[in-house]
């Protein structure tokens, strides 16, 4: 099985209402490398189920040595500047960008391009966990990985707060992943990297606030009516049954009859949800499964493919591993591999391989089978390199700007590009100077499940929906907590609202009242906010929608071009998913090597 999930919600929660499916722990048994070739064939194949990752504790004496530049966790010097929006101390910006007027991702002179004045084996172009893992899978050719941000790590960029003594990393974007088991690709590509021993498991069942009350036993229906109780107990059966006897996996095994899979794929997870519990979802259930898909979709669940959806719901029942720093311990232990190539590097030829800062604008093949990338460098200085293979790592929106010509050379992928799309996604971290005693991570903020909004359109209501405890995994000494509010914005003009207007104060003035309103919930005054930092792109998705993989989409889309240009993205698949950008890294790095071979 390939259980993944971006972040997920609930272990016996959202993912079912039994209790004690479940609870699995990290051997942390150490074994050789493992092949890459072998490791791609098997999953092509289908002869190793696939599977999410977990993660504990543990680098290398050389990956642990401190590179600064790039890191994906960064380390805050002290709690910088603050404003007052509404009482409560904001960061004055947006962190994770310093985009203020545009985004500048496919920005630069196409019409005067210079000439190169490198050639390189590999070059890739966005430095989240797909770029990341993919030069990592092709460090032996020395790839040049460009990172728009001056920080890597995309989706999963963290910081640190707080002295070495009392430090809390936390996520500006992906907080955890699913857990893993011995054999499993993932699990061996994980234990490589040395990350097995830091993740701390979280189950069985986190809680859900509902009317300003924590409920632990909320996914038992205790407490509802009978009819409501039975569709739970129905809820919990369908859940089980598709996560341990017809569970959808994403990527498609290849050589396997999957038409199962395309099937689920042209229904909507709603209607196939009802017709498997044979009833419809009482009010209740309905607004915590919709919460779910908001915040782990960023769209309800009349506009998700039922297959995307089982693949992440019956996930869950399979628990969850916590990192420090969430997802962006994976990216900092994969980074700091990457900087160790600098190291033969002379400083003032630095950097070489990893390059962030740069915007790559133009990529565009050549007579001579090569590419050409043209990109605007860390110093604003426009440049171009040769390259026998180019991987975008970026979002397919991205995509279709950036190859040259696209539309006209090849005009089906540039459908499939434009059809695969991305939908914001706020993240909110709050420091508190307080210490907040729980024995829970993830606490999900349904407020009133009979008022919560079933259009897909949550832009009347716009707030956090799910909270997460930063330092879950890590150690829970001093009087700091830092809480990470994920808040998706699934309407439609949602990413004007980010750019439009004095984005920033808008948004801080609805996050406050709903900030007062957790803080009481979990008795912890205003006055221990530190402050507030809000990342506006951190989090962004793409939206798996019904259809875009059954109706050749997601295929069109990640098919490389001429051997030449390749691609690997969460979007590869439309699913907004960690353990998949790892798994088309695989895949990806098999069909580089090829190409470089011949």
């Amino acid at each position: 099985m390939n259980r993944v999930s971006r972040r997920g919600l609930l272990w016996s929660g959202f993912g079912a209402v039994a209790a004690g499916l479940l609870t699995r722990r990290a051997w942390g048994i150490e074994a050789p490398s493992f092949d890459l070739a072998q490791m791609a064939e098997m999953l092509r194949s289908g002869a190793i189920p696939n599977r999410s990752g977990r993660f504990r504790r543990g680098l290398s004496a050389a990956a642990a040595a401190p590179i600064k530049r790039g890191d994906p966790l960064r380390r805050l010097d002290g709690v910088r500047q603050s404003i007052q929006i509404a009482g409560l101390p904001f960061h004055p910006w947006f962190t994770g960008d310093d985009f203020r007027d545009a985004i500048p991702f496919h920005v630069g002179d196409n019409n005067a391009l210079p000439t190169p004045t490198e050639e390189v084996d590999v070059a890739i172009v966005g430095g989240g966990i797909s770029g990341l893992s993919t030069a990592y899978l092709l460090r032996e050719f020395s790839p040049v990985l460009f990172e728009l941000r001056d920080q890597y790590g995309g989706n999963a960029m963290g910081e640190i707060w707080g002295d070495p003594l009392d430090e809390k990393p936390y996520s500006m974007g992906t907080a955890y992943v699913i857990s893993t088991e011995e054999g499993e690709p993932l699990h061996d590509f994980y234990r490589e990297l040395g990350v097995l021993d830091t993740a701390r498991f979280a189950g069985p069942q986190d809680p859900v606030e509902v009317a300003g009350v924590i409920r632990k036993d909320f996914w038992t229906g205790a407490g509802f009516s009978p009819d409501e109780q039975m569709a739970f107990e129905r809820y919990a059966t369908v859940v089980s049954f598709m996560a341990n006897e017809s569970y959808p996996d994403i990527p498609l095994p290849e050589g396997k009859d999957n038409q199962w899979i395309l099937d689920l794929d042209r229904q909507n997870f709603l209607e196939n949800l009802e017709s498997q519990m044979g009833l419809p979802l009482p009010p209740v259930l309905k607004a915590a499964v919709q919460a779910y898909f908001y915040s782990s979709f960023g769209y309800p669940m009349q506009q998700i493919s039922a297959a995307s959806g089982w693949n992440f719901v019956a996930a869950e029942e399979y628990g969850r591993y916590i990192w420090p720093g969430g997802v962006g311990y994976l990216a900092r232990a994969l980074w700091r591999r990457l900087a160790e190539l600098e190291e033969n590097v002379p400083p003032d030829a630095r950097p070489r391989f990893l390059r962030s800062g740069c915007r790559v604008f133009d990529v565009r093949l050549e007579p001579d089978g090569r590419a050409r990338l043209t990109y605007v460098d860390a110093a604003g200085v426009q440049r171009a390199m040769r390259a026998k293979a180019v991987v975008l790592a970026c979002a397919k929106h991205i995509c279709k700007h950036v190859i040259h010509d696209l539309v006209n050379i090849d005009q089906d992928k540039f459908d499939a590009c434009a059809a695969i799309y991305a939908q914001p996604y706020l993240v909110a971290n709050v420091l508190l100077n307080a210490r907040v005693e729980r024995d829970y991570y993830d606490l999900f903020l349904l407020r009133d499940p009979l008022a919560f909004p079933q259009e897909p359109d949550l832009s009347s209501e716009r707030r956090p929906l799910d909270v997460i405890f930063s330092d879950y995994a890590s150690a829970r000494n001093g009087a700091k907590t830092v809480m990470t509010m994920y808040w998706p914005l699934p309407f439609g003009a949602s990413q004007f609202t980010l750019l439009l207007n004095d984005p920033f104060t808008t948004y801080a003035n609805l996050l406050a009242p709903r900030l007062r309103e957790f803080l009481k919930l979990i008795n912890v005054p205003d006055s221990a906010v530190e402050q507030i930092r809000i990342t506006r792109w951190g989090h962004a998705m793409p939206v798996a929608g019904v259809g875009l993989i059954a109706d050749g989409y997601c295929e069109a889309a990640r098919r490389p071009m001429s051997d030449t240009i390749f691609f690997v993205n969460q979007d590869n698949w439309a699913l907004p998913a960690v353990e998949n950008s790892v798994l088309d890294a695989f895949s990806v790095a098999e069909q580089v090597r090829g190409t470089l071979r011949r």
